[in-house]
């Protein structure tokens, strides 16, 4: 019997190891299968479906979840990654100007004073400010942060998508100067603001957060944090993620942390022009351009401000932007798509306009819109 239940127990640890092994040898065959997934390279394209397109009166293009939303001043549609119409929006703007957050697009006049609010489902909101409007930006609930200037003073606002006030900072511009960008948290609670003055002819930048959330209560007028940076103008201010802050000054950018209060955890500079700016909810980045060169260089960090990534670009773009952890750069007609770490995933030029590129998925799949039609394209090697 005691013999039985030995080869009884070295059966079972025999099958234990034998099964992990098996499992161990899975993993990691998977594990290489999807490296190699993930940083193929391709050369060429097919055409997996098309819809017609126009673009008479065109305000723009958004990426939006596995979707393109095409925005005009006569009105805005989303089509989805099967070339089918998620909605189509009818309204009459001067200047739309947009922006998206999850399910949410917002759509506004710069200049005038009209908001259309829009969701998967079709119009979630309109409504119309009393004062011309600068600049928007939208929440995942659907919450919009609203730039406007009328003489003298400056409004941010907070509003719902039925438009109701949540919250406003107003300023005046002699006094606090003029604003120059704002951004919303993705939750809809904290706004982070940059204001341009002269004070006895020295420039001076005052970069203010404010919190409307409960803990905003228990700060004078929301104002969760505030910095007076000299000497620099900081044009442009935006959440990388819900509590990560990035602002871009002429020498290089400022990063944040806000989860309630703001404290600045980063400050880098870079020599050489600043010619373009780019970020998501994963990175930020700066090119620059030396003076007499062709060529430029991207430089890439992380959100905590860490450089993850510094390249030289040989490609004369219009548009470059972040997506996922895809750097994506056109003209009129050739795209270069890079990996985050300097790899080149895609490098190819159509036969018709580029008007805007997005991934429909992380791997290989992107609409491609131009004049004529918004094409689903599969990548091929």
């Amino acid at each position: 019997m005691r013999d039985f239940e030995d080869r009884k127990r070295r059966y079972r640890r025999n099958r234990v190891i034998i099964f992990s092994s098996l499992l161990v040898l899975i993993v990691i065959i998977g594990a290489i299968y999807l490296i190699r997934l993930f940083n193929r390279s391709y050369q060429d394209y097919e055409v997996m479906d098309r819809v017609t397109n126009t673009e008479e009166n065109l305000g723009g293009y958004l990426e939006y979840k596995g979707a393109i939303v095409r925005f005009s001043r006569d009105g805005a549609v989303a089509v989805d990654n099967k070339g089918n119409l998620l909605w189509n929006g009818s309204y009459e703007m001067t200047d739309p100007i947009a922006d998206t957050c999850d399910d949410y697009v917002v759509i506004a006049d710069r200049g005038g004073k009209q908001i259309n609010i829009f969701n998967k489902k079709g119009l979630a909101g309109s409504f119309t400010m009393n004062i011309p409007i600068v600049k928007v930006e939208v929440a995942y609930q659907g919450v919009v942060a609203i730039l406007m200037i009328e003489g003298d003073t400056s409004y941010v606002e907070l509003r719902s998508k039925e438009g109701e006030l949540l919250g406003e900072k107003v300023t005046n511009m002699i006094k606090d100067g003029y604003p120059m960008d704002i951004s919303i948290s993705d939750d809809g609670e904290k706004v982070a603001a940059t204001y341009l003055s002269i004070n006895k002819g020295e420039i001076i930048n005052n970069i203010l957060f404010l919190n409307y959330g409960e803990v905003g209560k228990n700060f004078t007028d929301r104002t969760a944090g505030a910095l007076i940076y000299n000497s620099e103008i900081v044009p442009r201010i935006t959440f990388l993620d819900n509590d990560t802050i990035c602002a871009y000054t002429e020498s290089g950018l400022l990063i944040f942390t806000m989860e309630e209060i703001a404290e600045l955890v980063k400050e880098e500079r870079v020599e050489g022009k600043i010619k373009s700016i780019l970020h998501n909810e994963k990175y930020t980045g700066l090119v620059l351009q030396e003076e007499g060169e062709n060529d430029s260089k991207l430089l890439l960090y992380d959100l905590k401000g860490n450089n993850v990534l510094d390249m030289d670009l040989d490609f004369e773009y219009e548009s470059i932007y972040l997506s996922g952890d895809e750097i994506i750069l056109y003209d009129d007609l050739t795209c270069v798509i890079y990996k985050t770490d300097g790899k080149e995933k895609f490098r190819y030029t159509f036969t018709t306009n580029i008007s805007a590129l997005y991934p429909i998925n992380s791997l290989d799949r992107y609409f491609l819109a131009n004049p004529q039609e918004i094409l689903e394209i599969q990548l091929v090697e």
